[in-house]
């Protein structure tokens, strides 16, 4: 081997040994993961709002306390659009049985669960409902329009 190189020119030399360092250094990779990726990015990119409902409900009273809250929202939906002709279908098909289900789930909130400046658990409740009315879990994430939130 040794012999071969003398009678090169260096700069061949160099270029054949960087070759072969980049040749044997390259990573591996997860083409799938990188593909579904993409595609959640793409989905993310051409999803289409639904409008949920308007919800107005007083929340139970808490047997130590006096207090009480009100709540109003206004919730939506994003769907693919893909799926947005399906879930039309299935809101209107649906509709009452959602309606009555968010409520619940929103009864179940406390005072606390309120002073979340994200409302996880009222958006991560109302994703779960909605998914299991609706046929096909269609729905990617939910925001609100608006939220009044009144404690007396």
């Amino acid at each position: 081997m040794i012999e071969i190189i003398k009678g090169r020119n260096p700069a061949w030399v160099i270029r054949r040994a960087m070759a072969v360092v980049c040749l044997s250094s390259v990573g591996c990779f997860d083409a799938d993961a990188m593909i579904e990726a993409r595609r959640k990015v793409a989905i993310l990119a051409r999803l289409e709002e639904v409008d949920l409902g308007e919800y107005r409900l007083t929340l139970p009273q808490p047997v130590q306390s006096t207090e009480m809250a009100e709540v109003q929202f206004h919730v939506f939906g994003q769907v693919a659009n893909r799926d947005l002709d399906q879930v039309t279908e299935a809101l209107e098909t649906y509709g009452p049985e959602l309606r009555s289900r968010i409520l619940l789930a929103a009864r179940q909130l406390n005072l606390k669960d309120l002073e979340d400046a994200q409302l996880k658990l009222l958006r991560t409740e109302i994703v779960q409902v909605v998914n299991d009315t609706l046929p096909g879990e269609p729905l990617q994430s939910i925001g609100l329009y608006s939220l009044n939130y009144y404690n007396f």
